[in-house]
């Protein structure tokens, strides 16, 4: 997602093709622990500890097939699957204390800790997923020092297990595609091309926010509404919504402002709510609060 990606998005008819296009993609020889632009490397986390098939990887069009073996229960599980690189002149140390921040329960500091996010790391997704429901996560990335975590389980103390990835060589960007563009905004709103979606598909994630979004992807009752979540919200009750229902959640993890990544997902048909629970970066409000939530249909 750094600024290789800056080709506008292309919608060509009702339900076709959504298509970034970077030009100059190509594919190049590597040692076989290399994996090769346009070929996946397996990422899988256990809801602590991230493990990759590959620890570098040749820049350019790269995809991530991406699984979680933490198993749900009530409701919770699955993996938060990040991929960020630290901004020049960043340490580690401090991305750990960004990250306290953000999961704090005071809204001041959870406001701050989305700042110095947006300000000291660059974030690539990847992917929000649940075992069963792998998702393979397509970007362009040029050759530096990149990190792995899954913060599912992370409450906000101590620091979280970081897996490093190394890309190397000369940047390669292709094409990005998905039958649906979803354009998060600074107004903390999902922009998207349609409410219908196929529910085996791949969808863009474009961020075009001054502020760094996510999106989960999470099962609901037929006929629920926007109206209704947002009713739950101001609600501020602790019981689960009266919307939610059992099942396989998807999405994408945290994305920085002005870059996009491709998302193949499989989930069943139904009704969804698309959700972002970045803490606003002035209120320490989580985005969904604030009415950063979308009803979307598989079908």
């Amino acid at each position: 997602m750094y600024k290789t990606l800056t080709a506008g998005a292309a919608l060509v008819a009702s339900g076709a093709l959504v298509a970034l296009a970077v030009p100059g993609a190509a594919s190049a020889s590597a040692p076989s622990h290399i994996a090769r632009p346009g070929h996946s490397a397996t990422v899988v986390s256990n809801g602590t500890s991230v493990s990759t098939s590959h620890r570098t990887i040749l820049a350019g069009h790269d995809r991530f097939l991406v699984a979680s073996t933490n198993p749900v229960v009530n409701g919770d599980g699955g993996s938060n699957v990040t991929l960020f690189r630290l901004n020049h002149g960043v340490s580690v140390s401090q991305f750990n204390a960004d990250i306290r921040e953000e999961f704090s329960q005071t809204p001041a500091v959870a406001a701050k800790g989305t700042r110095d996010l947006v300000r000291d790391i660059t974030a690539y997704g990847l992917a929000d997923v649940v075992p069963g429901h792998p998702e393979i996560v397509t970007e362009n990335l040029r050759a530096g020092q990149y990190y792995l975590t899954d913060l599912v389980k992370f409450t906000g103390t101590g620091s979280p297990a970081l897996t490093s990835l190394r890309v190397i060589g000369q940047d390669r960007p292709g094409v990005l595609f998905g039958r649906t563009l979803i354009e998060p905004t600074s107004a903390d709103r999902f922009g998207v091309s349609s409410t219908y979606w196929p529910h085996n598909s791949a969808y863009l994630f474009k961020n075009v926010a001054d502020t760094i979004h996510f999106m989960s992807i999470t099962p609901a009752k037929a006929g629920t509404t926007d109206a209704q979540v947002q009713a739950y919200f101001d609600s501020h009750v602790q019981t689960p919504p009266p919307f939610a229902v059992n099942g396989p959640s998807g999405g994408n993890d945290v994305v920085s402002p002005g870059h996009t990544i491709q998302v193949n997902y499989n989930l069943p048909r139904g009704t969804y709510v698309l959700l972002c629970f970045v803490a606003d970066d002035m209120t320490g409000m989580p985005h969904a609060f604030m009415g950063m939530h979308k009803v979307i249909h598989l079908t």
